[in-house]
């Protein structure tokens, strides 16, 4: 006759009969098909037959019946998880994983995702965040700890076992989003200059720029060199490059450009104009023209006027003349710089025509004052006070020589609203991200198109545009900011950070799969208002996206601009 036992595991219990004869491997093996735990892991109780755990060349049926009184129905309890750290060696004790290594941990913790084994796994490398690949990364540090005077983070084993895991989820799951995971700060908090701006070299080398005049430059973990620009740096950029004698990256602001190579030597300084400093900076390919790039830059007036040059009355004659020879001097200086700031200068630079660095200049005169410029696929586009925007293209002389030529503009249009470009931003073909600053007018007149733009009509009067340049269309706006957006990040998966100013102080992340809908549906004017609000990296003044030296790697991070340090996010 069949014994019915009662099987209890945690909250739940199972009917099991042991039929005569059955051994205790038998009952096992029907505990295993019931709840999953393989017989080694299983502690078989009950108190009532046998003492302590039920050994194995116990008989369980004739435990059972040898004992008088028994009830209907035994009640076993089985303690043992379905987890299986390790296997057990042949004749070997059990692992368990307080006795693993925390680089035995997350191999084994890797080896759960289907599709990526614990070696391709490794291949993660981000430059500025890890030591050299093949250096042991498991520095036995638990928690934030400080990797030297300017470094501060997690262990590099965490930072590893994080991306690892990105990138083995990648291909099931959606392992190319951020984990919104502080890592690493690079910097002195207690600086008193600000980064005003970050560049990510082709190696993964980071570049920041100060508000002191100082760059630096880091990578693996550590600042690697700092180097000295002339005057407050508002702008590092990466110079395209294809040799070795390229330039690696520029700094702009203080009134001058500066082109350095990476092992940080200066190149040249290129020329801007006096009571100016560099607004805008961008550098791209120039179509058409092989191993050909150029660099462009918009100018912001700096000079300072004294509110009281001209307090004081003349008393004679010759205090008259010279008051009238310094107002003249006074209003042509102005005009100078305000036709300067409608101006760009272009610098193209050819590689193969490197014996020296020589970059030719040209000068671009636009209608209004330039606020921002930004490269779509080799075109220069320029955004300015008016709201216009307006793309270049290069042409070509009978000698071969490229110059740059207005081809098309727009210009946003609201009833009651006067636009100025604050920020561009390309996020994919033809896609061109537009913030702009509104002024609304309080007399609520439609302003008069200009002859050589074609009008642009706008729904909403603040947020991040989406304008379709194909199309000449507005697609879609994101709006999430209480303040003008100062700051625009497109990530490798297709989504895109914002940063509003200091008013609003939050970075939000906008979904790829949102932006594609809105760009599809090109019929209304969508308005997104849903973001994502990151915690990290906080309010900032300049993202950059931090790649996987494997090209064909989906992981990524991003640096940002926090006041006087880097974060990194991952």
């Amino acid at each position: 006759m069949a014994i019915q036992t009662q099987l209890k595991w945690g909250k739940k219990s199972y009917n099991i009969s042991i039929e005569s004869g059955s051994s205790t491997a038998d009952y096992k093996v029907q505990v295993q098909t019931l709840t999953g735990v393989p017989p080694p892991r299983q502690k078989l109780l009950c108190p009532k037959i046998w003492k302590g755990a039920l050994k194995d060349e116990d008989n369980i049926s004739d435990l059972i019946r040898t004992r008088s009184g028994i009830p209907q129905i035994v009640v076993v309890t089985v303690i043992g998880s379905t987890e299986t750290l390790q296997e057990n060696p042949p004749n070997g004790p059990a692992r368990f994983l307080e006795d693993m290594t925390p680089d035995e941990i997350s191999r084994l913790e890797m080896s759960q995702y289907p599709g990526v084994d614990g070696d391709v796994a490794d291949t993660v490398d981000i430059a500025v965040l890890q030591k050299e690949p093949g250096v042991e990364r498991h520095d036995g540090k638990i928690g934030w700890h400080q990797y030297s005077r300017f470094v501060t983070g997690l262990p590099q084993h965490e930072i590893s076992d994080l991306l690892r895991k990105r990138k083995s989820s990648s291909r099931t799951f959606r392992g190319d989003q951020l984990s919104d995971t502080l890592a690493m700060t690079l910097g002195m908090e207690l600086r008193r200059a600000y980064i005003n701006s970050l560049a990510v070299l082709a190696n993964g080398m980071v570049v920041s720029g100060l508000s002191d005049g100082h760059v630096q430059l880091w990578r693996r973990c550590q600042m690697v060199k700092d180097l000295k620009h002339a005057g407050c740096v508002d702008h590092v950029l990466t110079f395209p490059s294809t040799t070795q004698d390229d330039p690696a990256f520029i700094t702009a602001g203080g009134g001058a450009i500066c082109v350095w190579s990476e092992e940080g030597r200066r190149m040249l300084d290129l020329s801007t104009f006096q009571g100016t400093t560099p607004g805008s900076v961008v550098t791209g390919y120039i179509q058409g023209y092989e191993n050909a790039k150029y660099l462009a830059s918009c100018f912001r007036i700096t000079r300072e006027v004294n509110p009281n040059q001209f307090r004081l009355v003349p008393q004679n004659e010759e205090e008259r003349q010279r008051r009238v020879e310094a107002e003249i001097t006074e209003s042509l200086i102005r005009n100078e710089l305000s036709r300067v700031s409608k101006c760009m200068k272009v610098w193209s630079y050819r590689s193969s025509q490197r014996t020296n660095l020589e970059l030719h200049e040209q000068i671009i005169e636009c209608d209004s004052t330039v606020t921002h410029l930004e490269d779509m696929n080799g075109n220069l586009i320029c955004g300015d006070e008016k709201g216009c925007i307006t793309k270049f293209t290069w042409r070509f002389n009978e000698t071969n020589q490229s110059t740059f030529s207005a081809h098309e503009a727009l210009r946003l249009q609201l009833v009651g609203y006067q636009f100025s470009i604050a920020l561009l931003k390309s996020i994919r073909d033809n896609i061109l991200a537009v913030s702009v600053h509104s002024i609304q007018n309080e007399q609520h007149v439609e302003i008069e198109p200009l002859p050589s733009s074609t009008p642009l009509h706008v729904s909403i009067a603040r947020g991040v545009l989406l304008v379709d340049l194909g199309t000449k269309t507005v697609n879609a706006v994101l709006k999430a900011h209480e303040d003008i957006v100062q700051c625009i990040c497109p990530l490798p998966n297709g989504s895109v950070l914002t940063v509003g100013g200091k008013m609003d102080a939050k970075v939000c992340l906008w979904e790829s799969n949102d932006i594609a809908e809105a760009i599809r549906d090109g019929n209304d004017t969508k308005i997104l208002n849903e973001a994502k609000t990151l915690k990290e990296p906080g309010y900032v003044f300049d993202l950059k996206v931090l790649p996987d030296s494997d090209p064909t790697s989906e992981v990524f991070a991003i640096a940002g601009a926090r006041y006087n340090v880097i974060k990194i996010v991952i």
